[in-house]
């Protein structure tokens, strides 16, 4: 443990080329933080400091949820740092790593979020130029951070920085990116393309084993197709990613919010991107995700984090909740300090993307719908044997799940609602009765579910969806 100006550092979270993420307690404001401290050679380069700063000045007014808050930022004993919300969650990436792809409509859950986060950095000029798993966070019920606004943006694009490092990731890295042509927010849509590849077939959209093999698949091979990958995945996710991902900037969407739109599209309807036709229904998913442990992800070789906070001008930014403690605070220690508070968010707020109407519910060949009100359960079956029950309650939002055998494995209830909230029950222990789940589904709609049989980390055995029945009416 030692002492960074105010801040007690409590351990490491991680190390990246440019610098690395601690786990640090702010002595001024009774909260633990994630402290990211650039390299020290960074502060030497008088262009650099001065792009962070105004760079963490642009980005830290971003009116946007998806963006993860900053508390402070500048310069400690010749040290640029910023003070960033510690988030409970996972990144995209080690989620893929661990559980395999994504369903179609958990990528589109994600896709959309990040575009929103992206989108609300382009409109203030802010182009992110790193966009990849490892910097997506999943939070509590799978809501979406984007992290690494900002000090990518103050590093021309494509080249070695005055200190040797490369900004970027050649696995998600536009075409533009390579050579001297100029490059805008297009290029974080071809990058948006890349992880919706990703989360879809759980691989990267090139392999190679050299820096010069990628580089040549991003200028001059196709970009790849999900559903050659996987056959559960619509084949409109093809013409998506291969229009996101095109070559030529000025074919791909003109927005990461269209590339979402057109994702959400992709899961009801069976109708080229560019050109609509009479719409044919197609399968949708359902998706819940959640992470373990305090992760900011700072990944070798790229850049650390800039995201966005809201506080009033001229106030000190309040602490957040955190348990009593009972160490005293270290002594202060003489330090040279320029550290500046994050401004209060522009009154106008930015323009957001067009939200699409919630899509029709899908056919099915399962019994009609109940009327509202009633609770609805679904019996897994195993090898022959009945395994587990799962059951939905409208009335007051309950969903059940009661694993019904002593044999290692257990029951996860999904419900999926026809405007993209997901919610999960799960019984771990097989003991006792059911598990009674409560959730405030307040918007109107219609939602369905299905009952899951889960050995440890994977799925085993599943039931049809229930038909769409009507929800907080």
């Amino acid at each position: 443990m030692w002492q960074f100006g105010p801040y007690r550092v409590e351990g490491l979270i991680a190390r990246g080329g440019m610098g690395e993420i601690l786990r640090a307690y702010d002595t001024r404001h009774d909260r633990v933080v994630a402290l990211k401290l650039l390299a020290e050679n960074l502060a030497a380069d008088d262009e650099f400091r001065e792009r962070f700063k105004r760079e963490a000045h642009a980005a830290a007014r971003l009116r946007e949820p998806h963006v993860i808050p900053i508390h402070a930022y500048g310069e400690i004993d010749g040290r640029l740092y910023l003070d960033m919300r510690l988030v409970e969650g996972g990144d995209v990436g080690s989620l893929l790593a661990s559980r395999g792809p994504m369903r179609p409509a958990e990528a589109v859950g994600v896709i959309e979020q990040v575009a929103r986060a992206l989108d609300a950095a382009h409109a203030e000029g802010l182009v992110h130029r790193d966009v990849k798993p490892s910097n997506i966070l999943l939070g509590d019920g799978g809501f979406a951070y984007l992290v690494d606004f900002g000090i990518a943006h103050s590093v021309q694009a494509g080249t070695l920085t005055s200190t040797g490092f490369t900004v970027g990731t050649l696995d998600y890295m536009a075409p533009e990116r390579f050579d001297d042509a100029p490059v805008d927010h297009r290029a974080d849509v071809y990058s948006l393309a890349c992880v919706l590849y990703q989360c879809l077939t759980g691989a990267k959209p090139f392999s190679g084993d050299t820096a010069a093999s990628l580089i040549n698949a991003h200028l001059n091979h196709q970009p790849p197709l999900p559903s050659s990958a996987r056959s559960d995945v619509p084949r409109e996710f093809d013409r998506i990613v291969a229009r996101g991902m095109a070559k030529n900037p000025a074919e791909r969407f003109s927005s990461a919010g269209e590339l979402a739109r057109a994702a959400r599209q992709a899961l009801t309807t069976m109708f080229p991107v560019s050109a609509p036709e009479p719409a044919r229904r197609s399968r949708r998913w359902g998706f819940v995700v959640a992470g373990a442990g305090a992760v900011v992800v700072l990944g070798a070789g790229t850049a650390l984090a800039l995201t966005a906070m809201r506080t009033e001008a001229g106030s000190p930014v309040p602490a957040e909740p955190t348990a009593p403690r009972t160490s005293a605070p270290a002594p202060p220690q003489p330090v040279t300090s320029s550290t500046t508070s994050v401004p209060a968010p522009s009154p106008t707020a930015l323009p957001s993307a067009p939200q699409l109407p919630p899509p029709a519910p899908p056919p099915s060949s399962q019994s009609p719908k109940p009327p509202g009100g009633t609770k609805q359960c679904r019996t897994i079956v195993f090898e022959g044997k009945e395994r587990g029950v799962g059951c939905f309650d409208p009335n007051g939002d309950h969903l059940y799940a009661h694993d019904t055998a002593r044999d290692g494995m257990w029951i996860r209830t999904y419900l999926a609602t026809d405007y993209g909230r997901t919610e999960e029950c799960k019984d771990l222990k097989s003991e006792g009765g059911p598990i009674d789940c409560k959730f405030d589904l307040s918007e109107q709609g219609k939602g369905r579910f299905q009952v899951e049989l889960w050995d440890a980390k994977k799925r085993v055995a599943e039931t049809p969806w229930t038909d769409y029945f009507p929800i907080a009416q």
